[in-house]
């Protein structure tokens, strides 16, 4: 049986926004399990271990903003954890694609998810044809948001004839990370064409062009065509 894994994660939240420059992103990692990821994942974590980083996962968000258990590590190693999951995202055969919601469009919950909702059915229906090559399709979300989680599986049970849901977390799985990076990458383009990054995002990154060409160049080559 040829199957399919998709992971999922997601920037924003459900509750009512009064931030008019608001967004919500739903990013999509998908990954043919007929083609394995081992060396990949060995190589990721090996480089992890031998730089002597004492962290279980690489969180994108909480990482270039210096949060939580990134706290106490200078920007210089921060860059270097990116630059791993960049290189990794980089050597992985999957694909992606990512949905997102202008808040200004969404004032409540109900907007939200039918917004959501329609934007995932055209994504998938845009794509028919990669997700007919597929028997079964498994998917992993860490049930963050109870509100997505049960979009996710309404849509998904429609869109796909054999599907399967699975609570999955990112120390877990390598390829969780991978959305997250991916799906915050997404967020700073947004912020990065409407000129808001904040001034910890700009100084992040050491050149002015450095996202853009580093980071969103390489997410667009493994983008679902």
């Amino acid at each position: 049986m040829k199957e399919l894994s998709v992971f999922i994660d997601e920037s924003g939240d459900f509750g009512e926004s009064k931030d008019n420059l608001a967004y919500y992103l739903v990013t999509f990692v998908f990954h043919d399990q007929s083609i394995p990821i081992t060396e990949q994942v060995s190589k990721l974590e090996n480089s992890i271990k031998n730089s002597r980083f004492g962290i279980e996962y690489i969180h994108t968000g909480p990482l270039i903003r210096r949060e939580d258990v990134f706290e106490t590590y200078t920007i210089d190693e921060r860059r270097k954890l990116l630059f791993k999951i960049l290189n990794f995202m980089n050597s992985c055969p999957i694909s992606h694609f990512t949905v997102s919601v202008n808040r200004k469009e969404a004032s409540n919950k109900v907007e939200l998810s039918g917004k959501l909702a329609r934007a995932i059915n055209n994504a998938i229906s845009s794509h028919q044809g990669f997700f007919e090559r597929f028997e079964h399709i498994i998917v992993y979300y860490d049930n963050g948001q109870a509100e997505l989680s049960s979009l996710l599986n309404a849509v998904l049970s429609i869109c796909f004839s054999s599907v399967e849901f699975r609570k999955a977390e990112q120390q877990r799985y390598r390829l969780l990370q991978v959305a997250d990076f991916i799906c915050s990458m997404e967020l700073l383009r947004i912020k990065n064409e409407e000129k808001r990054l904040s001034k910890s995002e700009e100084q992040f990154f050491y050149k002015s062009q450095e996202l853009k060409k580093t980071f969103l160049k390489s997410i667009d080559k493994k983008k679902l065509l």
